[in-house]
């Protein structure tokens, strides 16, 4: 039988694309999941689906495909010599191989991952040769295919030489990496065409030109409002608005101003939205007057949405203008080369295509671009620091005259903007504020926290650990943390961090921590935990393991003991609201959890129902450096926090996130702060409870009802190395009991 005839010509073409679109897909959506410091130009693909690398998944899933697709490639394509064949599937399931056996971390290697991603890499760039041969498809033929197969071998062997000269490893990575998977589908899409295949019949031709068609109306829509963005008007703004062509940016309207930006976030589908504004000659009037106020300069809530329907009519108009000129120019070009005029359907589905991409747009933007869709606002820069600490306003006032006005304005117009895409769950009476930190890592900043917690409303302090930064109490005590915790007006809640201790055994921190009046211990030894009740709240939590210098390795796997333990000793218990622990893998998938909380990472996140907070302190010495281009001088982490704020339907309403690098007479000067909607994190609904604001009394935990709740052994977790041995220990065999307690954490 004639090779060219064999094999299945639309699956291998299929299974070539979902290989192509698969990994370079893979390890973009993988990298826009990670928290700020990761770098795709010199951070390795192997590193996103490292065991410790948040999001892994992404990319484990995307590797996995990406094999098993190669490896139909293998059985479908048409033309391939039977070792060619055997490559290429051989290929593909190295590429799977690279999934089942990823990196420890992102900073770790690993011989066996190292060789089969080496594997991987030749075998994908040796398959043409073996392939080639006298066949009728063009990138088959040996004085094609062979010569390719040389150069791709030798791109992967500029991986190791350019890595030893100092050479970006990621980006370079990704270049021969998408070379590779490219390939087979280039290969692919040649034996279709040789084959003298079409796709499908007409009508299936006819449905996908449309499609493609539809596409590029609504490209050339989008290009339309940015080459003639429309312009809003109120009293004392006007603003250029136009759509984004950046995919990044879709479902998020973007106002960029000289002193930061606003971004409000929308869950949709829909293109970003892009505002540039402007001060309005006629605001001078209005600054001249005594006693100006930001309210008298925001526009009023008629006025914004008078506003938002004209501008959103302009907008329109041109993105239906530019796609219409696209599928005039299309019907032109298809005219020209068929020598004739368009008929009767080509009309028929050009109108298609042009009607479909306004339409889909304008339902899109119209259901996306709503308040009960909004789950976050940022202000960044100055802008930021001033919309959350207008009292400074003051302060720069005195100092630069001639700028202030121009701040007021700019917070007139993102409070406008916050007002009118402020969700209704965010207007909920609060029942509980809650300051959530982590890493302080013996960072004295608690006159900072004590001015956090009066201008914020705090009922609460949830540290997730690492208070220190080699596990001694003198360490603590020669920075003045233990009392700087003790100057805190409000409850402090704490559970231990892999910093907090010198060995598996060592509880001198906690018993430290424990004589300080206002803290409660979430796990104060290894058998008992302790259930924080505030104002109807349940808050709880269990310590990390791992202590200061254990080996640092497989920490997702010394976290499952202590999280075994806790789930059993929790199983009879109502479901906490607010589930604190030290690193992420240990509040991962903890049933009977709303809303859980850790640190560890010194970078903020979101998955889930699952908040990460950043370091307070930028980590002490042991913050993380990320190196700037152009020889600029290493940024150190931002400081972070975030509040928590908890209505009185007992749900997560809002969380707040703060960053700053400097602070300014004793305030955070905030870099960005971000409100996020709580329902997007916190899905529970239980329509018979209600909470209610704590009620403070004489002592700092008066307002707090705390229980203990024990675990029997065997089912309680070690605090340290002797975690190892528990890795295979049942739970099931738990017993808890819970206790009131009075007043205070058990010690």
């Amino acid at each position: 039988m004639d090779r060219l005839a064999a094999g299945r010509p639309r699956g291998a073409l299929l299974s070539a694309f979902v290989a192509f679109v698969a990994i370079v897909g893979g390890w973009t959506w993988a990298a826009m999941q990670q928290p700020a410091g990761f770098d795709s130009v010199r951070e390795s693909i192997s590193a996103l689906a490292a065991v410790e690398t948040p999001h892994r998944w992404i990319m484990t899933s995307a590797l996995l495909l990406t094999g098993l697709a190669h490896v139909g490639s293998a059985l479908l394509l048409p033309g391939l010599r039977r070792r060619g064949r055997w490559v290429l599937g051989g290929a593909g399931l190295a590429t799977v191989g690279v999934a089942l056996v990823p990196l420890p971390s992102r900073s770790e290697g690993s011989v066996a991952h190292v060789a089969v991603a080496t594997l991987s890499f030749v075998l994908l760039a040796a398959w043409p040769w073996f392939a080639a041969g006298a066949s009728r498809i063009p990138l088959l033929r040996a004085r094609v295919a062979r010569p390719v197969s040389v150069f791709l071998l030798l791109l992967v062997a500029s991986l190791a030489l350019g890595n030893r000269a100092g050479m970006p490893f990621g980006a370079h990575e990704r270049i021969v990496a998408g070379l590779l998977a490219f390939w087979p589908f280039a290969t692919a899409v040649s034996a279709w065409w040789a084959l003298g295949h079409r796709v499908g019949g007409r009508t299936v031709r006819g449905l996908l030109t449309v499609a493609a068609l539809t596409v590029g109306c609504a490209a050339g829509g989008v290009a339309a409002t940015r080459i003639a963005p429309a312009t809003a008007n109120t009293l004392h703004y006007s603003a250029q608005v136009q759509l984004s062509l950046d995919p990044q940016h879709s479902t998020r309207l973007v106002a960029t101003t000289l002193f930061g930006d606003i971004q409000v976030g929308f869950t949709g589908l829909a293109p970003g939205i892009e505002v540039t504004p402007q001060v309005k000659a006629s605001i001078a009037d209005v600054l001249s007057r005594p006693g100006v106020t930001v309210s008298n300069l925001q526009p009023g809530p008629l006025e914004l949405n008078a506003a938002i329907r004209h501008t959103a009519r302009d907008v329109g108009l041109r993105f239906g203008a530019g796609a219409l000129a696209v599928a005039v120019l299309a019907l032109g070009a298809s005219s020209l080369a068929r020598r004739r005029r368009p008929r009767p359907g080509a009309l028929a589905g050009a109108a298609a295509a042009w009607v479909i991409a306004c339409g889909a747009t304008g339902v899109g933007i119209w259901q996306t671009y709503q308040p009960d869709r909004q789950h976050e606002f940022t202000s960044t820069g100055v802008l930021g620091t001033v919309q959350r600490n207008q009292s400074l306003l003051s302060d720069v006032e005195a100092r630069t005259a001639q700028v202030t006005p121009y701040l007021r304005n700019l917070i007139a117009l993102s409070s406008a903007l916050q007002d009118k895409y402020s969700p209704s769950e965010l207007n909920e009476p609060v029942a509980l504020r809650v300051l959530l930190v982590s890493d302080l890592h013996a960072g004295n900043q608690y006159s900072l926290m004590r001015t956090i917690i009066e201008q914020e409303g705090i009922d609460l302090v949830v540290d997730t650990g690492d208070l220190v930064n080699f596990g001694t109490v003198a360490e603590g005590e020669a920075s003045g943390m233990f009392a700087g915790i003790a100057s805190l007006p409000v409850p402090y809640l704490f559970t231990r961090g892999n910093h907090d201790a010198t060995s598996a055994t060592d509880h001198a921190i906690l018993d430290r921590m424990a004589t300080l009046p206002n803290v409660v211990l979430l796990q104060p030894d290894a058998q008992d935990y302790t259930v924080v009740d505030a104002g109807g709240l349940r808050i709880g939590g269990f310590n990390d393991p791992r202590w200061f210098g254990d080996d640092g390795k497989r920490s997702k796997d010394k976290q499952q003991p202590a999280k075994k333990a806790f789930e059993a000793a929790f199983a009879q218990e109502p479901s906490l609201d607010l589930l604190v622990s030290h690193e992420p893998w240990a509040v991962e998938d903890v049933p009977r959890a709303d809303v859980a909380v850790n640190g560890h990472m010194h970078t903020p996140d979101l998955e889930g129902n699952r908040i990460q907070a950043g370091t307070f302190t930028g980590g002490g010495p042991l913050t993380h450096f990320v190196g700037e281009d152009n020889g600029e001088e290493l940024v150190g982490q931002p400081y972070a926090f975030d509040v928590l704020a908890f209505g009185e339907s007992c749900r997560l309403t809002s969380v707040t996130r703060y960053s700053y690098r400097n602070v300014i007479e004793g305030r955070p000067a905030y870099d960005d702060v971000s409100l996020v909607n709580g329902s997007r994190i916190d899905t529970a609904t239980d329509p018979d409870r209600t909470c209610t604001r704590p009620t403070k009394g004489e002592g700092p935990l008066d307002s707090l009802t705390l229980r203990e709740v024990r675990a029997q052994s065997p089912a309680a977790a070690p605090t340290g190395a002797d975690s190892r041995a528990w890795l295979n220990t049942p739970t099931q065999n738990a017993t808890p009991s819970a206790t009131l307690l009075s007043g205070r954490s058990p010690s």
